[in-house]
């Protein structure tokens, strides 16, 4: 009867280790996706910054071009008000000289040469006005884009800020019974505590907090007295793997949350959320026979 109690005790403990394994490698999958869609997400933003440069050199190109064209404008301002003041002055003298037509005629081609030149600049500045204008518009349609760039990289800089800080890792969740040695157990009614260790991102434990979901739908908080969590130190203990926003290795801190529950648990699954300045930033389950 023994043997037979202790076999059903070691089917149990094997079970447990089957869905344990299972719930890791479903979370390795959760990891890898979110790896690759944080690369994807980082494509896109060096993709930005990229053409973010290639704008600003078009931006760049079109105001020296604007600063030459005004320049150019400019001048052709100043040489028609001279050409105006010296037609004038060819009229005045055309008064004068009414009585010498030969003057006068010299005068009159004088002013005639003068009002082609006049028309010719009068033309040249109307077509700068005009290339000047397109030219002005297409550094607004450019700025617009630079402007609209800035803000797509301003949200997936955002985004993966966010998938950077918020991350915990290295889940493991028990449940156990016994006071000086705790043993594993997957039964409900033997269950005294849950155990669950994992690993965040060092900034987020100084906010941190838990709350438990039961098979009945109840919520279990810390206000209730029956969680209790620790934040054991291991100096210079760094993640196992490379950060996918910064390429570096990145210090994180080990949390032992124990849950001890007032009375008998029942069976079923228990949903454990962590939570972190009102973010839920991961969660994990456990399932008691």
């Amino acid at each position: 009867m023994e043997n037979k109690g202790n076999g059903i005790i070691i089917g149990g403990v094997v079970a447990f280790a089957v869905i344990l394994i299972l719930g890791l490698l479903l979370t390795i999958g959760s990891v890898k996706k979110s790896n690759k869609a944080l690369n994807d997400e980082k494509l896109r933003s060096e993709q930005l910054a990229s053409d973010k440069a290639g704008l600003e050199k078009d931006i760049e190109k079109l105001n020296a071009d604007l600063s030459a064209m005004k320049i150019k404008a400019d001048e052709n301002e100043k040489l028609i008000a001279e050409t105006n003041k010296k037609l004038a002055d060819a009229e005045r003298r055309a008064r004068a000289l009414a009585a010498d037509s030969k003057a006068l005629q010299t005068c009159r081609k004088e002013m005639e040469e003068l009002k082609q030149v006049k028309a010719n600049l009068e033309k040249e500045s109307s077509a700068l006005k005009t290339e000047y204008d397109k030219l002005l518009a297409r550094s607004n349609e450019l700025q617009a884009a630079n402007a609209k760039l800035d803000a797509e990289k301003k949200d997936l800089a955002a985004k993966l800020e966010h998938a950077m800080t918020y991350d915990f890792d290295n889940v493991m969740v028990t449940a156990v019974r016994g006071k000086s040695t705790e043993k594993l157990v997957i039964l409900a009614r033997r269950t005294k505590k849950i155990n669950i260790t994992f690993d965040v991102p060092k900034s987020l434990t100084d906010d941190v907090s838990f709350k438990i979901t039961t098979p009945g739908g109840q919520t279990v908080t810390a206000e209730s007295g029956e969680l209790n969590w620790s934040f054991p130190e291991r100096p210079g203990i760094m993640t196992a793997s490379l950060s996918p926003v910064t390429g570096e290795f990145e210090e994180s801190r080990q949390v032992n949350l124990t849950y001890t529950p007032s009375a008998k648990l029942v069976p079923g699954i228990y949903a454990i959320e962590l939570v972190s300045k009102g973010t839920v930033i991961g969660h994990c389950r456990i399932k008691l026979r």
